[in-house]
């Protein structure tokens, strides 16, 4: 058994995968793809969320592939460190791996603050409109349709806080030590996730940034083709 499992970004839900799982299933038939929902499985930090989801991969035979967006790209580092023997390759797009000066952890833990105090209080439509004229998102609009409905206001606001990158080590050298191969995307508008992509493969002996053309923040989706034949090829499946 191959499982390969996906965790999906900030303001989306598990079926952002169901494109992709089309695709592999046809390509990549002896997959079986599992969706995590980051909604269901809050904990009070990253360290705390890799530990439980890590327990969950355990109980699961085979070898075991990991493929993080964003919010669940950093998560998914955690995951890699936590129990790296468990992982046999990961793909994580678009996702920072926190940082070490004191005050811009301090700047990004009360930027998230912020923005939960706003997810509990303010207009979804308005919110979501704001949101994604983030310059992170390269004025690319979102392609997902994310109905209020389908959200816990509450959680969200508790993974704003919960996993802000205020509260996160900078693990790049936790990262250099692991065995298992790593490959990040990045979309090539999206300059800022390219370097780091470019930094993390020179620092990281088993790690490979690859770059998807006429791509922004949201890569998977933006260029849903490419990246699901440059996914099958990263992973050799």
């Amino acid at each position: 058994m191959t499982p390969l499992w996906c965790l999906h970004g900030n303001l989306q839900q598990p079926e952002v995968w169901s494109e992709l799982t089309q695709t592999l299933q046809v390509e990549s038939p002896t997959l079986q793809i599992r969706w995590i929902n980051l909604w269901e499985t809050l904990e009070d930090d990253c360290w705390a969320w890799a530990n439980t989801f890590c327990e969950t991969v355990r109980r699961a035979d085979g070898q075991h592939y990991l493929l993080g967006y964003s919010l669940g790209g950093r998560l998914g580092w955690h995951a890699l460190i936590t129990q790296p023997e468990l992982w046999t390759g990961a793909v994580i797009v678009s996702a920072d791996v926190g940082v070490a000066s004191r005050a811009r952890k301090e700047e990004c833990l009360h930027r998230d603050r912020t923005w939960a105090t706003r997810f509990l209080t303010e207009p979804w439509d308005s919110l979501l409109a704001e949101w994604d004229t983030l310059p992170v998102f390269c004025g690319c609009p979102c392609c997902i349709f994310r109905p209020e409905a389908t959200f816990d206001r509450q959680k969200i606001a508790h993974a704003f806080v919960a996993y802000s990158k205020g509260r996160m080590d900078d693990l790049t050298n936790r990262l250099r030590s692991l065995s298992v191969p790593m490959t990040y995307v990045s979309g090539s508008d999206d300059r800022r996730y390219c370097q780091l992509g470019q930094t993390l493969q020179r620092q990281i002996p088993t790690l490979t940034h690859l770059e998807i053309k006429d791509a922004g923040h949201r890569v998977p989706w933006e260029q849903s083709r490419v990246f699901s034949t440059l996914f099958i090829k990263a992973l050799a499946l």
